[in-house]
């Protein structure tokens, strides 16, 4: 059922304010907003195959047919062009008409192939001043201070996120494959009113705990060996992210220690959130206590990003050599997620999600991380 009449949501005007202070600062007349994420943020429509043009007059969403009745539903606050040819012809048509000159777009999400395209379209109709011109960063800098009502659907992504698993844990048998548990878990989080996983959850059972980014097999849940799973719950365009990791049994002495490391180095860093401290110096609050522990060369990512509509976007805290140095800030969500993988053993991490608050933060999950909690009989 259309709804055409219901007033703009707040948030859009200072979404688009914020990137028209952004696009006056590099001097643009317009601004291509191409990857569905942005232009789902700056309009709520979260249609395929179409892009958005920001001028200091309004956006206009360029899409096609397939598309045209979700937008008028999702964006009726919007102008919208509903191309019969390609999108390079439709766009030159909408810069033509809107007599812009200096056009930019986020270089990370326009194709060589795609760039071509309008350039030519561009010299065809002889619009020989439109320059489009590349920048970086001016969507995720915007989408990494995230306002109330985004606090809030993370809030519910996490809460069904954490239900779910306690459901899924009820579950556990000897027996139950990586597969199975992963099939069950989306079916949880879907009865929950989640619509998917926020990405392809890491289901591992014991040696396959050292591969980061494991893809679920057939290999069973079994006694003595660990049990890591890191999965996030979609909501309303919004994805938590979180991991845990179960001992099963009688897990080896070694696999127990390297739980209580990992939890301890991600309280250490969860301890130093809070605006104006680095995501620098967040790492290395989990990675010194790891490294002093004699498991330093076992932790090989960072501690953690910024969570929202995509599960991995800015802030990236990291103190690797030549890494951005950025201050957190009010607003943001992170994860903190250390974690120590011994190949052909198995691997540990934990991970929450945490908003930072004015005075500090706040860790939005309530799941229990101490080691008498994971270990299962």
């Amino acid at each position: 059922m259309q709804q055409t009449n219901r007033p703009i949501p707040h948030s859009l005007p200072l979404r688009l304010c914020a990137l028209r202070r952004a696009m006056a600062d590099k001097k643009l007349d317009a601004f291509l907003i191409i990857h569905p994420t942005d232009l789902a943020y700056f309009t709520e429509f979260d249609g395929e195959d179409s892009y958005g043009l920001v001028t200091d007059k309004g956006l206009t969403i360029l899409t096609d047919f397939r598309f045209d009745e979700q937008a008028q539903i999702e964006a009726p606050w919007f102008k919208r062009i509903i191309r019969k040819g390609t999108m390079s012809e439709a766009l030159s048509n909408a810069l033509a008409k809107a007599k812009v000159r200096r056009i930019g777009f986020e270089a990370n999400h326009l194709t060589v192939g795609a760039l071509q395209g309008i350039e030519k379209s561009l010299a065809e109709r002889k619009l020989r001043d439109a320059k489009l011109l590349p920048v970086s960063g001016i969507t995720a800098d915007i989408r990494k201070i995230k306002d109330a009502h985004e606090i809030g659907l993370i809030r519910q992504a996490v809460k069904i996120a954490e239900d779910s698993f306690d459901a899924l844990r009820q579950k556990l048998k000897p027996g139950i494959t990586e597969n199975q548990l992963t099939g069950l878990l989306d079916l949880e989080v879907r009865s929950r009113g989640g619509s998917g996983m926020g990405f392809p959850s890491i289901v591992c059972v014991g040696e396959n705990a050292s591969l980061c980014h494991y893809r679920p097999g057939e290999v069973p849940v079994r006694d003595g060996a660990v049990l890591l799973i890191d999965w996030g719950v979609a909501y309303k365009g919004y994805t938590s992210d979180m991991t845990r990791t179960l001992l099963i049994g009688k897990v080896s002495p070694r696999m127990r220690q390297i739980y209580q490391i990992v939890l301890d180095a991600q309280q250490a860093a969860i301890d130093r959130i809070r605006p104006g401290v680095t995501g620098k110096e967040i790492d290395l609050a989990a990675r010194n206590l790891i490294k002093k522990a004699g498991f330093g060369k076992y932790f090989g990512h960072s501690i953690g990003h910024g969570i929202g509509r995509l599960v991995h976007e800015s802030p990236f805290m990291r103190s690797t050599k030549g890494a951005v140095v950025e201050e957190l800030k009010a607003g943001m969500i992170i994860t903190v997620e250390p974690g120590i993988y011994l190949p052909g053993e198995g691997g540990v991490r934990i991970e929450d999600d945490v908003l930072v608050t004015p005075t500090g933060h706040e860790v939005l999950s309530a799941m229990p991380r101490d080691i008498a909690w994971a270990q299962v009989a």
